[in-house]
């Protein structure tokens, strides 16, 4: 095992590197000079990162009304709602095509009910429902997928008519759209999402909007859409959580309240480590995205139920502050990162990862992170109260796992 000691020799690195001690303009602009701002009243009205779940990672185009139902009934049965999740989000695979006017139908043989009925058999259980499109003609899951009825269903040249089907008539409160169809045809992604965004805010301001381009979009996007994503597709391996980490390592500065950095759906429960999954959900948790499940929530171990619905790490996700987390030391396989808690940000979360293979043990001294020596602090996976540790605290930090601590 690893030992790893961070005492007064590293204390003024990481305080020049702290967010608490020097906050550097040219490094980490205040979203409120960035276009479109942030003013106290959009931080009174915004809300937290949407959490709920999602049908692309585990089932991809194959979905039905049936199985829709059913992650919606297990939602409630799991205790993922009483956690906080509600969003029920259909992604690729429902479409049937559209008739000779244009209009946009289901698959009826997946949907034999209709979009309507099963929106709101999802309302009735107190939840919200999300649907899908592509910026394009083309869905991905016309491409990636081979699914011919996602060909010529994308809403471009439809845009007021499918919002009026998704939000009207259907009854949606979430639209997720991607870019196959639009890489394809070489659209201009600021041009064609502006105008999909002021299609679905004239409808209702209140859906939630996603665009889904596999990079930052660009300071454009951050006071339009509600998040963005910031990555290619998710992978179940720890790999991939890092890679999306690393991506998401300068972008807090384009966050802001209502408007965050989307690392993708999650993959908690869908064949990584216990620790790795801890791991995934708490950065998810640290960095603000939004929480959408992509398991099987019909089938889900006690473990993953556990890591699903702790309510001290959603609270991070969830924090009134809508501040997202930033690293402030690398060492090693070890990385810090430290997040400001509560609207007035003065509380801090502390994650401490491990990237290696190795188990670490981690001594944390509050010098280190400008933490005031009369802090106390509290373990967030352990659920444990650790009080002061004004003399250091050792940590041991699995391979591949994290300790979150929140300080008061």
């Amino acid at each position: 095992m690893k030992k790893l000691k961070y005492r007064s020799l590293f204390t003024a690195a990481v305080l020049l590197l702290s967010p608490f001690v020097n906050n550097s303009s040219a490094n980490n602009p205040d979203v409120n000079t960035l276009p479109g701002g942030t003013n106290s009243d959009t931080i009174r009205t915004a809300k937290p990162p949407i959490m709920g779940w999602s049908s692309w990672n585990n089932f991809r185009v194959n979905i039905d009304e049936e199985m829709i139902k059913e992650q919606a009934d297990a939602m409630i049965s799991s205790g993922l709602y009483d956690a906080g999740y509600r969003f029920i989000n259909i992604d690729d695979g429902y479409f049937g095509g559209r008739d000779s006017t244009g209009k946009l139908f289901v698959d009826r043989a997946k949907f034999p009910s209709g979009m309507k009925l099963l929106v709101d058999y999802i309302h009735g259980l107190g939840l919200k429902a999300g649907i899908y499109t592509d910026a394009g003609r083309n869905t991905c899951g016309s491409i990636w997928d081979h699914d011919k009825n996602g060909i010529g269903v994308g809403i471009y040249g439809h845009w007021e008519d499918d919002c009026d089907l998704f939000f009207y008539k259907w009854g949606y409160d979430f639209l997720k759209v991607d870019w196959c169809g639009g890489e394809k045809m070489q659209l201009d992604e600021q041009t064609e999402y502006t105008k999909i965004i002021d299609a679905v805010k004239a409808v209702d301001r209140a859906i939630v909007f996603n665009i889904c381009r596999w990079q930052f979009p660009g300071v454009w996007a951050i006071h339009k859409a509600d998040s963005w994503r910031i990555s290619g597709d998710i992978q179940a391996n720890f790999s991939s959580i890092l890679h999306i980490i690393d991506l998401n390592v300068d972008l807090a500065k384009y966050a802001s309240a209502g408007h965050y950095n989307d690392m993708d759906m999650l993959q908690v429960g869908r064949g990584m480590t216990y620790e790795e999954d801890k791991t995934h959900f708490s950065m998810w948790c640290m960095l603000n995205s939004p929480l959408l499940a992509g398991n099987d929530l019909r089938d889900m171990s006690e473990e993953t139920i556990e890591i699903l619905t702790n309510t001290e790490i959603i609270a991070l996700n969830q924090d009134p502050g809508f501040k997202q987390a930033t690293r402030v030391l690398t060492e090693g396989s070890i990385e810090v990162w430290v997040k400001p808690v509560g609207e007035a940000g003065d509380s801090k979360a502390i994650a401490i990862m491990n990237r290696g293979e190795d188990a670490v043990d981690f001594e944390l001294n509050t010098g280190d992170f400008g933490i005031d020596k009369n802090a106390t602090f509290r373990d967030l996976w352990k659920h444990e109260d650790l009080g002061m540790i004004e003399d250091g605290m050792e940590f041991s930090i699995p391979e591949h796992g994290i300790v979150v601590l929140k300080v008061k």
